[in-house]
């Protein structure tokens, strides 16, 4: 039996190694500016706001945010700082110890994060994805995931659709 954290850290492993295609109902968006820019397809039915370092989306019931921010290593420390200020502005409390697991690809390192987390006193999917190209000089990229249960259930495939795209970028850089 697969449970959802399993699922999820397969589908996000996969979907860096998988090709995808832009679907006609998605919008392309740069996450990772440059030459060769890392771009991300994102379901039309999906909000997009600009946000310091990239673009935050979400489901339009709100169930689902992403944030897809580029940064330099130095910058690292205060991104964390950021993030932890807002959850817990929005009342998510981490409620345990964070599992992670590293998938090591030719070009880039990716490490997945789950943080059992709560919001509202209900159980709340917290997860990070780190990206980091091997190349020096690169920008590093984390993807933040915050859903309800039930939205992270509702829009898992849309979800890996999302990851699939960004995957096909990183891949065909």
């Amino acid at each position: 039996m697969i449970t959802g954290r399993s699922k999820f850290l397969a589908g996000a492993a996969l979907a860096l190694l998988l090709l995808g295609s832009q679907a006609a109902s998605a919008k392309r968006l740069t996450v990772v500016p440059g030459d060769r820019p890392i771009t991300v397809d994102v379901p039309n039915a999906w909000k997009v706001a600009v946000v310091e370092r990239g673009i935050q989306i979400r489901t339009a019931d709100e169930e689902v945010y992403l944030w897809f921010e580029s940064y330099r290593p130095a910058q690292f420390q205060t991104l964390l700082n950021e993030h932890n200020a807002y959850f817990k502005n929005q009342g998510v409390r981490v409620v345990g110890a964070e599992t992670a697991k590293q998938v090591d690809f030719p070009t880039y390192l990716l490490k997945v994060t789950e943080y059992p987390a709560t919001y509202e006193g209900k159980p709340t999917v917290l997860r990070y994805i780190s990206v980091a190209p091997k190349a020096e000089g690169e920008r590093l990229l984390l993807v933040s995931y915050w859903a309800s249960p039930a939205g992270d259930k509702k829009y898992d495939a849309e979800t890996q659709g999302i990851l699939n795209s960004l995957a096909a970028s990183y891949d065909g850089k």
